[in-house]
Formats: structure tokens, sequence, C-alpha cells
């Protein structure tokens, strides 16, 4: 998937979401996201989502590589997400896990360099 923008609003946080690729880039043993078209879909997350975030969605974090998944709350990823440079969120993708009601309680962001 890629998110195109994530907010919060009555107590929760939502994100607007589209299908993407991935493939495996062999050369750098990184991820490449081939973006979805067509419409955004918003979806809730869940309120005990876990939310995992590699560079280039994180910051830099002392003593982790770039590529090590950091935990994160779903209030840090709207701030997150909302700084990111728009030429760069496009080609940035997230596994997603859903619960049964249609709320992600799992987001994973794709470590791409």
């Amino acid at each position: 998937m890629t998110i195109s923008r994530a907010w919060t609003g009555n107590g929760r946080t939502y994100l607007d979401v589209r299908p993407a690729r991935k493939e495996i880039n062999p050369r750098f043993d990184t991820w490449e996201i081939t973006p979805g078209t067509g419409p955004f879909t918003t979806v809730p997350m869940a309120d005990d989502s876990r939310v995992l975030l590699a560079v280039p969605v994180r910051d830099e974090v002392a003593g982790t590589s770039r590529a090590e998944l950091v935990a994160h709350s779903p209030a840090r990823l709207v701030t997150l997400i909302g700084r990111l440079d728009p030429t760069l969120s496009g080609g940035i993708g997230y596994d997603l896990v859903f619960d049964g009601m249609g709320r992600v309680t799992g987001l994973t962001s794709l470590y791409r360099p």
C-alpha cells in the first residue's frame, strides 16, 4: 500500500491508502514500490495498532540501522507522514494488517534508502 496522508479526528487515526506492488530489489536488498492508480480509500486505525517504521519514514535512531523497524505510536505516524516530501512519499510502501471490521491493526513501512 501507499499512504497519501494520515490524520487524527474524533480520537482516531485515519489513513488514505491505495494498493501498490512491491518487489525485492536484489541489488540493494531493499524494496521497489510501484504505486497503484485510482482513488485513495480512507481506513481507520484500531486503538491498539502496532506501527513499525524504517527510514525514510522514521528519524535516524542511534544504534539502529536505517532498515531496522522501530515501534511508534499512531499519533507519531501522523506527524512523520505529514512531514515527508510529497515527491518521496508516493514511492514508500507499507504492509498493512486489517481486522474483521476494516481497521488497521498493524502497519509496517518497507525500507527504502
